[in-house]
């Protein structure tokens, strides 16, 4: 489980490593594509402002400032290589956000 805590004002950016479990379909992240969003306790879904692919083994996850209200979140961030879709993020990732003073 991993846990992230920032404030609203803040950027936020998470760099997910990305390990690939023997038999895998995906082996790298190479030539792929990937998305992330959080989910607050509420329900409410928000779609990060920036997704990139940094290495064969890493993605860069960003929600600018302002981007996520106060509250707590799930991320969950998924690759897409060859046409085949992974979920990526490690289990239990959360954020909590708190105001900004």
């Amino acid at each position: 489980m991993t846990n992230l805590t920032t404030f609203e004002d803040d950027d936020l950016i998470i760099r997910i490593p990305v390990t690939f479990e023997p038999g895998s379909e995906i082996t790298s992240l190479t030539g792929g594509t990937a998305e992330a969003v959080a989910q607050s306790t509420s329900g409410a879904v928000i779609t990060a402002n920036a997704v990139a692919i940094t290495s064969g083994s890493e993605i860069r996850v960003t929600f600018n400032d302002g981007r996520l209200p106060a509250g707590v979140y799930s991320l969950q961030v998924r690759a897409t290589v060859a046409g085949v879709t992974q979920t990526v993020s490690p289990e239990g990732t959360t954020i909590t956000v708190y105001p900004s003073i």
